[in-house]
């Protein structure tokens, strides 16, 4: 209902950014001094404000604001789902394509992998979660996956192995914005870059639907 939607927070941040092409931003960063899509709007402690990675037309990924680990990122469908089992099909599919995308990015960003690594390489750990009702842990009300990398357990200390294996156990602290800031252009550049791989090596061309979201979605006016 309306408002279940005007007291969502994934709502809100639904309803404050367009859908923009991945490519946007790494075409902007050629000139750092330029009105770039790359800042946030609108701003940190506004309504609706998120540390935006992805928009597009039925999916938004962003920051988690208590992680727990570094590029603890949320994927979300844009309009408002409580569960798992109320998400159309088309939604759906779009979901699923982002998911693995957004994985490889988000791996190869925090852990410093280059472009080419093998993504089956054994160091590569991470979670994809993903929870339906309070019962089961989830915390907002609108349908979102957690992707969780996860450092090899060689790097953890032996107390902490066991929390790192247990998605949801472990230490969560809040999200630090400067360092968000910088993590959240890392990751818009390696997403644009994993979206030409695909449409290189696949030959899908995942750009091919923001040519005609020019206008928006009803109420969208931030920009990533």
């Amino acid at each position: 209902t309306s408002r279940k939607m005007s007291s969502c927070a994934f709502c809100r941040i639904a309803a404050a950014y367009h859908p923009v092409a991945p490519s946007t931003y790494l075409q902007s960063t050629s000139n750092a001094n330029s009105n770039s899509p790359s800042a946030p709007k609108p701003g940190p402690g506004e309504d609706g404000h998120a540390f935006l990675i992805l928009s597009t037309k039925h999916v938004l990924a962003f920051l988690d604001i208590m992680p727990l680990t570094r590029g603890h990122v949320l994927v979300v469908p844009r309009n408002h789902h409580e569960k798992l089992a109320e998400v159309g099909v088309r939604v759906s599919r779009e979901l699923g394509t982002w998911l693995p995308i957004l994985s490889r990015a988000v791996m190869r960003t925090v852990f410093g992998e280059s472009t080419d690594s093998d993504p089956s390489d054994p160091s590569w750990n991470w979670n994809v979660v993903q929870n339906n009702g309070a019962g089961a842990a989830q915390v907002v009300p609108h349908v979102h996956f957690h992707i969780v990398p996860r450092p090899p357990l060689g790097q953890a200390s032996t107390s902490a192995k066991m929390s790192f294996i247990m998605f949801g156990r472990g230490q969560r602290e809040d999200l630090d914005d400067e360092e968000a800031e910088d993590l959240v252009r890392l990751l818009r550049e390696e997403i644009a870059r994993e979206v030409a791989r695909v449409k290189e090596v696949e030959g899908i061309d995942l750009e091919g639907e923001f040519q005609d979201a020019e206008s928006g979605v009803a109420g969208g006016k931030g920009r990533l």
